[in-house]
C-alpha cells in the first residue's frame, strides 16, 4: 500500500468513526419551558403596582386605560402594554413556593396583580443575573427587564399628550384672550392685548395643544416651591365638559396643571410660552418638535 493510500484510509475511518459517533452520541433533552401565567393580555381589566406600601391602580374603560389612584388620569397605553408583556413570559426554571427569605420573596421588592393574579418580584440569582418571580404556588427566574417596566411613580405612566383625543376643545379662555369654535372656525371672541392674529396663527396654536406631549409629567404634591402662579387657563370641551389649568412657572419650565386631577404637563420654557401665547407662535413662524 502507497503512502498516499494509507493517508487516504486513515482518513476515511475518521470520519467514518466521527459520523458514527454524532449518529449514535447521546441527544441532549430539550430544555422546557415555563410559563408564568395561561391569562390572556386581552382579558386583564384592572391593574395594580405596590411598592413600599406606595400603590398604583389602573381600570380598563373602553379598550382604555386609566390611573385611578393615587390620582385620576388617562394612562399611557404603550407603558401599560410593556407591564403586560409578563403574561407572555416562560421560564427555564421553576421552583416551589418556599423558602421565600432566600429568593427575596418574604418581602418583595415589587408586587404586581393583574386582575387577580398576582406577581412577586425578588431578589436576583447570583450566576444568571435573572430576577425570582412568585406567582400561583411556584418560583420563577426571568429577565430583570419585567421589574424595570413597572413604575415607580404614578406619573411615569399617565399619558404625556395635553389634550386626549375624545377630549376636543371648542373654546380657550385665557388672561389676555379668548378664542372660540364658531361657525367651522376658530374666532377670537376678546383680546386685552398684542397685534391681531391671522387665522393661520390660530389654527397653528390650536393644533399645537392638540398635539403637543409634555416633557415630564408631575404630580402637584411633587412640585418645586421655585413655580409661581401666573394665572389660570379655562377649556370647554364639544362634550360640555371643562378643563381648567394651573399655570405654573420656574426659570427653565412652564407647568399646566390640572386642578381636578392634580397633576401636571411640564413644558420647557419656550413650548410653554407659546401654549401660553399664540403670539409666540406668529413670532417662530413655525412649531418647534414635540
Amino acid at each position: 500500500m502507497t503512502h498516499h493510500a494509507r493517508l487516504n484510509l486513515i482518513m476515511f475511518a475518521t470520519i467514518a468513526g466521527l459520523a458514527v459517533f454524532l449518529h449514535f452520541r447521546p441527544q441532549s433533552p430539550d430544555i422546557h419551558k415555563y410559563p408564568l401565567s395561561t391569562s390572556p393580555v386581552e382579558a386583564v381589566q384592572s391593574l395594580r403596582i405596590v411598592r413600599q406600601q406606595q400603590e398604583i391602580a389602573l381600570q380598563q374603560l373602553d379598550n382604555h386605560w386609566y390611573l385611578v389612584k393615587p390620582v385620576q388620569a388617562r394612562a399611557d397605553e404603550r407603558k401599560i402594554a410593556e407591564i403586560l408583556e409578563v403574561l407572555t413570559v416562560s421560564s427555564n426554571q421553576r421552583l416551589p413556593l418556599a423558602d421565600l427569605e432566600r429568593f427575596g420573596l418574604d418581602q418583595p421588592n415589587v408586587q404586581l396583580y393583574l386582575n387577580d393574579e398576582y406577581f412577586g418580584f425578588g431578589g436576583f440569582a447570583p450566576t444568571t443575573n435573572q430576577q425570582y418571580v412568585a406567582t400561583g404556588d411556584q418560583v420563577y427566574l426571568i429577565s430583570p427587564r419585567y421589574v424595570l417596566a413597572l413604575p415607580s411613580s404614578a406619573s411615569d405612566l399617565i399619558n404625556p399628550q395635553l389634550l386626549a383625543s375624545n377630549e376636543i376643545p371648542v373654546k380657550f379662555e385665557l388672561n389676555h384672550l379668548t378664542v372660540e369654535f364658531q361657525n367651522e372656525n376658530w374666532r377670537i371672541t376678546m383680546q386685552h392685548s398684542g397685534e391681531a392674529l391671522d387665522e393661520d396663527t390660530i389654527g397653528n396654536w390650536i393644533q399645537l395643544w392638540q398635539t403637543v406631549h409634555a416633557r415630564e409629567l408631575i404630580l402637584e404634591q411633587a412640585l418645586g416651591s421655585d413655580f409661581v402662579v401666573k394665572g389660570f387657563i379655562k377649556i370647554t370641551l364639544q362634550d360640555g365638559q371643562e378643563i381648567k389649568l394651573r399655570i405654573l412657572q420656574n426659570e427653565f419650565s412652564i407647568v399646566l396643571l390640572r386642578v381636578k386631577d392634580r397633576f401636571g404637563y411640564q413644558f420647557p420654557i419656550d413650548v410653554g410660552q407659546q401654549l401660553l401665547d399664540p403670539h409666540r407662535i406668529k413670532l417662530n413662524q413655525i412649531l418647534p418638535e414635540h
